[in-house]
């Protein structure tokens, strides 16, 4: 189990960050320090996550927690969700960002995913980006809009907002509320479990077969997530993963 690289004494977000494949070419424990280098100083060789957890720290006091080692993607999910839970509590943080190591946004699309973020409701936000699979020579994005749009949702800057289908997104740019979270949270003590360092944790991003589909962890979890709890899709704004740059307007037809 990795350690966070910064814990304030008071902090607004706790960010997590997977990057095993910097942790497989270097090392569980070096990669963590080359990771903390890069969020200190990020530059063109870093890590995408390394300089959007740079830009976000420039809009929010924050605490971050790394993993480079973990193998098992829906268990490190379900540490980090931990992790955001336990820690944000002793922290004071009410918002929990997961960034996937390859992903990265400009700073105004991380200020309207804070702010997306911040009523005092149970919201999820994701910032859709282009997934690398493709289908019929189309690259699609990670999450579902449903085919008959709903009114949407504007912040204060005009960014617009919408559901999203079923709840049916990928994880790789998320951003939640603490009530959120707890929704969740209070839903799953069936998927509580002892993790190899004797924590009991919650699997929150085990994966499931549902109609002998099998979900992966990101939409395992989604699938959990409450009727009661809005999740919405971003779509002003700039995102890109795996070096594919996506106009979050393109997704919504904006």
């Amino acid at each position: 189990m990795n350690e966070p690289i910064t814990v304030n004494d008071r902090a607004d977000v706790i960010v997590t960050v997977s990057a095993y494949a910097l942790g497989k070419q270097l090392g569980v424990e070096e990669a963590m320090r080359e990771l903390e280098r890069q969020i200190q100083k990020p530059d063109r060789a870093s890590l995408p996550a390394a300089r959007c957890i740079a830009r976000l720290r420039e809009l929010a006091s924050l605490a971050v927690r790394t993993d480079t080692g973990g193998t098992v993607l829906g268990k490190v999910r379900s540490r980090h969700a931990h992790d955001a839970w336990e820690v944000g509590a002793q922290i004071g943080a009410k918002v929990w960002f997961s960034i996937d190591d390859d992903v990265e946004a400009t700073t105004a699309t991380l200020r309207d995913m804070l702010e997306a973020v911040s009523e005092p409701r149970p919201r999820i936000v994701v910032a859709p980006c282009l997934i690398r699979s493709v289908s019929n020579g189309a690259v699609v994005a990670n999450v579902d809009l449903p085919r008959i749009l709903s009114r949407p949702r504007y912040l204060s800057s005009g960014a617009v907002l919408r559901p999203i289908a079923e709840r049916r997104a990928g994880f790789a740019l998320v951003a939640m509320n603490r009530d959120a979270l707890a929704a969740v949270r209070n839903v799953s003590g069936h998927l509580a479990y002892v993790d190899q360092d004797g924590v009991e944790r919650l699997g929150l991003f085990h994966d499931e077969i549902v109609d002998k589909r099998w979900l992966s962890e990101d939409l395992s979890f989604f699938a959990r997530v409450p009727s009661w709890v809005e999740v919405e899709a971003l779509l002003t704004g700039h995102t890109s993963h795996a070096g594919q740059p996506l106009n979050l307007g393109d997704v919504g037809g904006i």
